[in-house]
């Protein structure tokens, strides 16, 4: 097979650009957690502080990169505001994903992979419609798919102290969980990676702790920073997000999760798996494709024939298992490790095209494998994004600008300044009412986290504690607040009710409808004049 053109990284990564930004175009995609972050980056743009609700100095975000882009492109203000700082975000995370790309295939071809590899797992990842509408809706994923494959390049071309300790800070400054990623890469390139690079085994640990050292020096500015002016360098809503799971659950999970990767159901089967397919809307049949792509990555290090790039790769995807086993099952921590598993999967690839079978195997068998196994690849990707991108336009019409956008800029009219809302979903309604919000599980509210660490655990008892002016729910979080705590049902009186179950479906065909289902209906609540509630 004739190799690929030098110019192959090149044109994978401008594809990626077009692709994102079309997606882009196409969706309008501005995700819930987008108006989270960038009303901190508007207030700091605006003069405010870098904070959720201005005079309290709150650490409301996780990305510190992720929250100053927004706030360098919210200068100047102006109506659509919000607008125009996503397309900008929207336009340096595309270039950011395109030069993940680039890097990566530069290493495939700096590896001899051989170019069905190459372009199967170019086009899969270039389609991949998990990384390109969360790289797309104002999140950090391009940013930490980037510095993902950074690390990965810079351990398996030799792990020279520079671009290892950049690659470090470049996580950290992306997301706090960012040293997870460069931990799991650093211990499978000193298993895997170091043989042949002159490197003995104090050598490999002095070299991963100078890198972790001189990244830390890198990271500190923000370090002292966030300690300062928020009182403690951990983000709020890491704290506000921090009860998951109890110690002996935990133990558990993490003990079973090697053996559950092999005859059981652990979250890495879902990492290649369409955004909130739990919550229904996607045909059941998905889950094998992902479940052979996700242990496919993870195991392959145990394959000598695998390249040690690759090995890496796949140790790190293997490692990452035990992490998102113990995290959230939220679909937004996955492209990230999903770039670990595409980089691992071209690899995979080029090794069953390049084995020679023996005497158990058929002569024929390894090339029509690898042959199969690309174009499935490319197949099952472009019918996912074909249908992610209708499934967010879609999204994006009927639940955020014409349901949860609807309900913050109605609870602006009809609230007074100073008044309080509880509800769970924050993002939207937070930024476009402008008002005080008292969210669960807390992520902008110190008052939420501290009435739950005084033992109000559920929204009903929250809100009791609280006492807040407005209440918005979900019809299944309404049933269970008053049926929890009856004596609020004749302290909150019921305001008004935003449906569009209609608009979902008189849509005939919707893939992930489910996901739209779970917010169609929210239910406004008004706390009585002089209502005291009881628990």
């Amino acid at each position: 097979m004739n190799p690929p053109s030098p110019r192959t990284p090149l044109l994978f990564g401008l594809a990626a650009i077009v692709t994102c930004l079309a997606f882009a175009a196409f969706t309008g995609h501005m995700w819930e957690d987008y108006f989270i972050t960038f009303r901190a980056s508007l207030n700091l743009a605006t003069g405010n502080g870098l904070v959720f609700q201005p005079g309290e100095r709150v650490h409301t975000f996780t990305s510190p990169l992720g929250t100053l882009l927004p706030a360098l492109f919210a200068l100047g203000g102006g109506e659509d505001v919000a607008i125009r700082a996503l397309w900008l975000l929207r336009v340096a995370s595309a270039l950011t994903l395109g030069a993940a790309l680039w890097l990566a295939l530069r290493a495939f071809q700096r590896d001899r992979l051989v170019t069905s590899a190459i372009v199967a797992i170019g086009i899969g990842w270039v389609l991949d419609p998990k990384i390109v509408d969360f790289s797309m809706n104002g999140m950090e994923t391009a940013f930490m798919v980037f510095f993902v494959t950074f690390t990965w390049h810079a351990f398996s071309a030799g792990a020279r102290l520079w671009p290892c300790a950049l690659a470090c800070t470049g996580l950290q400054w992306t997301r706090p969980d960012g040293c997870v990623f460069f931990a799991v890469l650093a211990l499978a390139w000193m298993l895997f990676g170091a043989a042949g690079a002159g490197f003995d085994g104090r050598q490999r640990i002095t070299r991963v702790l100078g890198a972790i050292a001189l990244g830390v020096v890198l990271y500190l500015p923000w370090l002292l920073f966030a300690w300062a002016y928020y009182g403690s360098p951990i983000p709020h809503t890491i704290l506000a997000k921090a009860e998951h799971l109890t110690l002996a659950e935990s133990a558990g999970k993490l003990a079973l999760y090697p053996w559950r990767l092999l005859v059981g159901d652990v979250p890495l089967h879902h990492v290649f798996r369409p955004a909130y397919f739990f919550l229904g809307g996607w045909p059941e049949v998905l889950a094998w494709p992902a479940r052979v792509l996700a242990v496919g990555a993870a195991l392959a290090w145990v394959w000598p024939r695998l390249a040690p790039a690759g090995r890496i790769a796949s140790f790190a995807f293997f490692l990452g298992g035990f992490y998102v086993t113990y995290i959230p099952p939220f679909p937004w921590y996955y492209p990230a490790w999903q770039t670990l598993g595409w980089i691992t999967w071209a690899y995979l690839l080029h090794a069953l095209w390049q084995a020679r079978p023996g005497a158990a195997w058929a002569a024929a068998l390894p090339q029509p494998v690898s042959r199969i196994s690309a174009a499935l690849i490319v197949v099952l990707q472009a019918a996912l994004f074909v249908c992610v991108a209708w499934q967010m336009r879609t999204q994006q019409a009927l639940i955020e600008d014409g349901h949860r956008r609807e309900i913050g800029l109605w609870l602006r009219a009809q609230a007074a300044p100073g008044d309080t809302v509880f509800l769970e979903p924050l993002g939207y309604i937070g930024y476009f009412s402008g008002l005080k919000m008292l969210d669960f599980p807390g992520l902008s509210s110190p008052e939420v986290v501290a009435a739950r660490k005084a033992g109000h655990r559920s929204y009903a008892q929250v809100i009791a504690a609280l006492k807040p002016k407005w209440v918005v729910l979900r019809p299944v979080e309404g049933q269970r607040v008053f049926g929890e705590i009856p004596a609020l049902r004749t302290t909150y009186e019921f305001a008004r009710v935003f449906d569009t179950r209609g608009a979902i479906d008189a849509i005939p065909v919707l893939p992930g409808r489910g996901y739209l289902n779970f917010d169609a209906i929210f239910l406004v609540y008004r706390r009585a004049p002089g209502a005291d509630p009881q628990p």
